[in-house]
């Protein structure tokens, strides 16, 4: 199991569920809805943040970048800008 290493130095087990959710939150944050997409790109993004997981896990912001990095890989520059709070 992926250790996520938070902000606060609080570790929680990794869950694919919460990169989905988020991801869906900026969709609709930018006027779309595409819950299958959502799933797909949060895989996308587990497979983008692999080479900087640690023997202690990964930190928070590293899959941040993954998440903001992916959504523009995609061509989801809009749903990309909600993410990092520009809508």
């Amino acid at each position: 199991m992926i250790q996520v290493i938070n902000r606060n130095g609080e570790i929680t087990d990794f869950t694919l569920t919460k990169i989905s959710d988020t991801i869906m939150r900026a969709f609709l944050a930018a006027d779309m809805q595409d819950a299958d997409m959502a799933d797909l790109l949060a895989l996308r993004v587990t497979a983008d943040f692999q080479e900087r997981i640690t023997e202690d896990g990964i930190h928070t912001e590293d899959i941040q970048d993954s998440v903001g990095k992916v959504l523009l890989q995609a061509g989801y520059e809009e749903a990309a800008r909600a993410y990092r709070g520009e809508i």
